[in-house]
C-alpha cells in the first residue's frame, strides 16, 4: 500500500520536507556524527489475540516517521515480551507476521525515505526465553522467580548465547546502521545455580545474604555482579561488531544514576560507541543526565532520550509543546541528539496526527543543530562516583526475597544539590566520574561530595591537581579510608587540612559561622541546620576555620513527657556555645587550596543551603571565569568553544516549570581564548549581529527576552 496523506506521496512528502528541514531525508546526515533527530516506537506487544499488531504497515508507519522530520529510527526487533519481529531461526516470531519480516520491511521503508535504521534488543527483559527456558531465569534469595508482566532472565545463564547468537542473526541479515540493547543491567540480585556457581569459582563459597559496606565478601559480590554485567554487555556488542563491522553498538545507560542493586558499572561505556538512555524526570534531572552523558561517551553526540508523554506507561497523553519543546532544549543545551519514544497501539497502528505535532517540533530544532558541537568550557566539575550510590545504613539488612530493602542515596543526593546551586548561579559546570577522571585538568575546580569510596590512585589525581593550582570541594566523609590500619582517616588529609576523628551529633547538628563573610553569605540566620550527624575532626594549624559545629541544647534523643529535659518542645535548637571542632576549613596546599565541610549542606535544597556552597567555592575558585552572567535563576547556560570555526557558543535555558514560560533576558560576560579578540557577537541562528562591547578579556552583550531557548556566538580572531 502505498502511503499518502492529502494525496502527497511519500516521495512528495520527502521532498516537501527537504524545503523545510536543514538535514534533508532523501540524502542522509552522516551517522552519527551529525543525526540530532532520532527516534524509537516501542512495541512491547505480545500475541495472544489475532487482533495484536494485525494492521502493522510499514509504508504508513515510516511515513508517520517522515512526518516527524526524524533522521534515524530505532526499530524493535524483539521487545520485552521476547517475540522475534525479525525473520528469525533462532527465537520465538511473533504470530503477526506471519511470512511476512516487519523489521525487514521497516529498514527498507527506512532507506526508502532517508531515515538510518537502526535495530532495538532487549536483553535480559525476555517473556518468551523466560517461558521457554525455566533454567535461564532470574531466581531470588528465597528461590522465588519473577511473576509480574516481565519475564527476567539472568546473564550468566545460557540466555548469553541466545542474545549473542540472535544478534550475530540480525546483524549479518540487514542494511542497518547501528544496535541499541536496552535493559543491559540487572533487574535484581540473582541467586540462580548459574550465578553460585560462578561466584563460587571466582571467590569460594556460598553467595552472601546480608548487606554489609564493610564486610569484604559483601562488597566483592557487589564488585563481581558488575563485572558479570559488562562482560555480557561486551560479548553483545561483540556478537554486532564482529558480525557487521563499522555500525554502531550502545546499550541502556538510564542506569548512570541508579543505585547499586542494578550493578552497573560506568565502564558499561567501554561496550557503547556513545552512551544514552532515557530519563522521565523534568529538564533539571535531564540536564544533569546530559553533563553525565557528556564526560562518558566515547562520541559525540550523545543521545538523551525521552518519552512523548510524561511516563512511559501513559499510552496517550502527550506532553504540551512548551514542555516537550523544553526539554529538547536540554539535549541542545549540551550539544546532544534526542531520541523521542512513541507508543505502538495493540493493533500495529500509528497516530499519524501525534507525527505532525512532532514535525512542528523536529522544524524548531533543526534550525540550531549546524551551531552544535565543540568543547564544554566550565570552571568546576562535579565528582560522581558510581561506587558511592548505596548507603551504609543499609548494613546488616537480610536478602530473603525478590524485594531489597535499600537506604538512600547520600552521594547523589549532594551530587543533584550541587548542580542545583551551580545551575541557579550560573557557573558553567561539567561532571568527572571515577572512570574519567583523566578530565579533570580541563577544569580549575572540582566538588567532592559526599563521595563514601575512594582508592589511593584517585587520591593522588585529586592531590596533584590540587598542588599545581587547581581548587577542591570536599564535603563530609568525601576521601575518608575506613579500613585505613589505624582506624578510619582521610586519603587526602594533606590537602584538606583536617584529620578525622569520627562523628558528632545525631539526628540533627548545626554549622556557626566563625567568620564574617561566611555570616554574612547565610545572614539573617546565625547557624545552619544539618539533619543528622557531622564529622568530627581537628584542623592543621595553618588551616583556616570558618565555621564551627555547634550541638543542640539538649540531645534530640532526650526528654518525655514526664522529666521533659528538652530545650523546646517541637524542635531541637542550637546549644549556646559550639563545639571546638570545625565545620568549614580553607587549606592551602601547593599553588591551589581546598575548602572542607562536615556535612553535605549542598544536598539540602534551601536558599541558605545554596547560599552556603556558592560562597563557600566562591573563596575557592580562581579569578577570570569563562563566563559571567546576570540573568533569572531558571536560565542554565553552557558555554562550548569551537576553535574550528573561531568562536565560542553560548547557550542559555529557561527551565521555568510554569508553563507557558514567561521570556527572560540576560547580560553576559564571556572571556575569548587567550591571545585571542572578539570579533563580532551574532544571535543564533539568525545569524544577525548584536551589540557588544571588550571588557579585556571579555566580550559583554545582552540577550533579549527568550523562552525556552536562546543561543549566541561570539566570534574571534
Amino acid at each position: 500500500m502505498k502511503a499518502t496523506d492529502g494525496g502527497r506521496s511519500m516521495d512528495a512528502r520527502a521532498n516537501f520536507l527537504q524545503e523545510i528541514y536543514p538535514v534533508t531525508h532523501t540524502r542522509p546526515a552522516t551517522w552519527p556524527s551529525h543525526v540530532f533527530r532520532r527516534f524509537s516506537v516501542d512495541i512491547h506487544v505480545p500475541d495472544w489475540h489475532p487482533e495484536l499488531l494485525c494492521r502493522f504497515d510499514p509504508e504508513a508507519y515510516v511515513d508517520c516517521m517522515v512526518r516527524a522530520g526524524v533522521q534515524s529510527l530505532v526499530q524493535y526487533t524483539n521487545s520485552h515480551a521476547g517475540l522475534c519481529l525479525w525473520r528469525t531461526s533462532i527465537g520465538r516470531r511473533h504470530a503477526a507476521m506471519g511470512e511476512r519480516d516487519f523489521f525487514g520491511e521497516v529498514v527498507t521503508a527506512c532507506r526508502r525515505a532517508g531515515i538510518h535504521p537502526l535495530a532495538y534488543f532487549s536483553v535480559l527483559f525476555d517473556n518468551a526465553a523466560f517461558q521457554d527456558h525455566p533454567d535461564w531465569r532470574l531466581t531470588y534469595a528465597d528461590g522465588s522467580q519473577p511473576q509480574g508482566r516481565y519475564g527476567l532472565v539472568c546473564p550468566n545463564s545460557p540466555y548469553r548465547e541466545y542474545a549473542a547468537a540472535c544478534l550475530r542473526e540480525i546483524a549479518a541479515q540487514y542494511d542497518i546502521d547501528g544496535v541499541f540493547c536496552d535493559m543491559t543491567f540487572w533487574p535484581g540480585l540473582c541467586y540462580c545455580r548459574h550465578c553460585a556457581a560462578r561466584f563460587d569459582n571466582e571467590h569460594g563459597g556460598p553467595l552472601p545474604r546480608v548487606i554489609d559496606w564493610d564486610d569484604a565478601r559483601w562488597r566483592a559480590f557487589q564488585q563481581a555482579r558488575q563485572r558479570w554485567l559488562l562482560d555480557f554487555a561486551q560479548l553483545c556488542t561483540g556478537a554486532v561488531r564482529t558480525t557487521r563491522p563499522g555500525i554502531t553498538v550502545n546499550h541502556q545507560f538510564s542506569t548512570v544514576f541508579h543505585g547499586w542493586p542494578v550493578g552497573v558499572p560506568l565502564a558499561l561505556r567501554d561496550a557503547c560507541d556513545y552512551v544514552g538512555g532515557d530519563f522521565y524526570g523534568g529538564p533539571a534531572q535531564h540536564s544533569l543526565a546530559c553533563k553525565a552523558y557528556y564526560s562518558l561517551s566515547r562520541s559525540r553526540p550523545f543521545e538523551f532520550h525521552t518519552s512523548r508523554t510524561r511516563l512511559f506507561t501513559d499510552h496517550v497523553t502527550v506532553k504540551p509543546m512548551p514542555e516537550i519543546a523544553t526539554e529538547s532544549c536540554v539535549a541542545t543545551l549540551h550539544g546532544a541528539a534526542l531520541l523521542l519514544v512513541d507508543y505502538i497501539n495493540p493493533d500495529g497502528t500509528l497516530n499519524a496526527d501525534v507525527y505532525d505535532f512532532l514535525g512542528r517540533l523536529s522544524q524548531q530544532r533543526a534550525a540550531w543543530e549546524p551551531h552544535l558541537g565543540g568543547r564544554l568550557c566550565a570552571e568546576v566539575a562535579i565528582y560522581y562516583d558510581k561506587e558511592s550510590m548505596y548507603d551504609p545504613k543499609e548494613n546488616g539488612t537480610r536478602i530473603d526475597g525478590p524485594q531489597v530493602k535499600t537506604g538512600g542515596l547520600p552521594h547523589l543526593d549532594a551530587v543533584v544539590g550541587a548542580a542545583r546551586a551551580l545551575q541557579r548561579a550560573h557557573i558553567p559546570f561539567g561532571l568527572v566520574t571515577n572512570v574519567t577522571l583523566d578530565q579533570l585538568s580541563q577544569y580549575r575546580a572540582v566538588i567532592l561530595p559526599h563521595v563514601l569510596e575512594m582508592t589511593a590512585e584517585q587520591a593522588a589525581i585529586f592531590r596533584r591537581f590540587v598542588q599545581a593550582g587547581g581548587a577542591l570541594y570536599a564535603s563530609g566523609p568525601s576521601s575518608l579510608d575506613r579500613f585505613a590500619a589505624g582506624g578510619p582517616q582521610y586519603l587526602l588529609e594533606d590537602v584538606l587540612g583536617v584529620r578525622h576523628a569520627g562523628l558528632l551529633g545525631t539526628t540533627m547538628t548545626y554549622l556557626t559561622p566563625t567568620d564574617s563573610e561566611l555570616a554574612k553569605a547565610v545572614w539573617p540566620q546565625d547557624h545552619v541546620s544539618h539533619a543528622g550527624p557531622m564529622v568530627h575532626a581537628s584542623a592543621a594549624l595553618q588551616a583556616r576555620v570558618l565555621a564551627r559545629v555547634t550541638l543542640p541544647f539538649a540531645p534530640p534523643e532526650q526528654g518525655t513527657c514526664l522529666d521533659s529535659r528538652f530545650a523546646a518542645i517541637h524542635s531541637n535548637p542550637p546549644a549556646l556555645h559550639p563545639e571546638p571542632a570545625p565545620a568549614a576549613v580553607l587549606h592551602a596546599f601547593g599553588q591551589g587550596q581546598a575548602l572542607w565541610t562536615a556535612a553535605a549542606f549542598e544536598a539540602r535544597d534551601e536558599a541558605v543551603n545554596r547560599a552556603l556552597f556558592v560562597h563557600l567555592l566562591g573563596r575557592i575558585l580562581p579569578s577570570s571565569p569563562w563566563l559571567e552572567a546576570d540573568a533569572h535563576p531558571a536560565v542554565e547556560i553552557t558555554l562550548f568553544d569551537q576553535p574550528d570555526r573561531s568562536r565560542l557558543v553560548v547557550a542559555l535555558l529557561n527551565l521555568q516549570q510554569d508553563l507557558p514560560q514567561v521570556p527572560v533576558g540576560a547580560r553576559l560576560r564571556v572571556r575569548v581564548p587567550a591571545g585571542r579578540q572578539a570579533r563580532r557577537v551574532l544571535r543564533l541562528p539568525e545569524q544577525t549581529e548584536l551589540a557588544w562591547a571588550t571588557e579585556n578579556p571579555y566580550a559583554a552583550f545582552a540577550v533579549e527576552p527568550f523562552a525556552p531557548l536562546a543561543m549566541v556566538a561570539v566570534e574571534y580572531c
